[in-house]
């Protein structure tokens, strides 16, 4: 799965389909940002934009290869399964280099160190966005959904459910939190969205797999 994942890391890089997600998402950083405030509320809504992006550049990822290719890496990898644990380590990976951007953008900004607890909750809330949006970016890719267009609006779709939704994600939950901001919110709740988001992205990353072998 390891040299799965460095193979799909390196053929989305050299594609360079996670340019318009990059370039989106440091443009949110520069506005959300650009006038110093509260800390926790701060990495609250760059979570919570963190989200959608990260939906899409899972996407991108899952998709960098033709259906063609795909074959072929799943044969080398032993199998679709492992080729698709691989794609999915690949873009965690993605989405927690992002995760480091947030967390330092605002403390470069503003000239400020933030303290030890509060980059602890700003690195769980990012990883929950990271973790939620993963799993729904890996479950309309190919083969689960054929079409970019489809593939693309449902996993759109998904993204702004999985944001607003204060019962069925994890990271609605967790932007509320920081957005209320002082009092800061225990870090053990926090903690347990992230905990949440971990088991949300195996259920449907196993789910993607039951739906992609169906769909071969």
């Amino acid at each position: 799965m390891t040299a799965v994942a460095r193979y799909a890391l390196a053929d989305f890089l050299k594609s360079q389909r996670y340019l318009p997600q990059l370039v989106l998402y440091l443009g949110l950083l520069a506005v959300l940002h650009a006038v110093p405030g509260p800390v926790l509320q701060g990495y609250g809504a760059s979570a919570g934009a963190l989200l959608p992006v990260t939906v899409w550049l899972a996407l991108a990822l899952h998709n960098t290869e033709d259906p063609l290719q795909a074959a072929v890496t799943a044969v080398n990898a032993g199998g679709r399964t492992r080729a698709l644990l691989g794609r999915t380590a690949a873009a965690l990976l993605c989405g927690l280099a992002l995760t480091v951007v947030a967390l330092v953008w605002p403390m470069a900004a503003s000239g400020t160190p933030y303290t030890a607890m509060e980059l602890t909750d700003g690195l769980l809330a990012h990883a929950t966005a990271v973790l939620t949006g993963t799993a729904l970016g890996g479950l309309c890719a190919r083969p689960v959904i054929r079409r970019p267009g489809h593939a693309f609006a449902v996993a759109a779709l998904l993204g702004l459910v999985a944001l607003v939704s204060r019962t069925a994600s994890p990271v609605n939950g967790t932007v509320r939190l920081l957005s209320a901001a002082p009092p800061a919110p225990a870090t053990t709740t926090l903690l347990a969205h992230t905990g949440w988001a971990a088991a949300l992205l195996v259920a449907l990353t196993a789910v993607t797999a039951a739906l992609a072998h169906r769909r071969r």
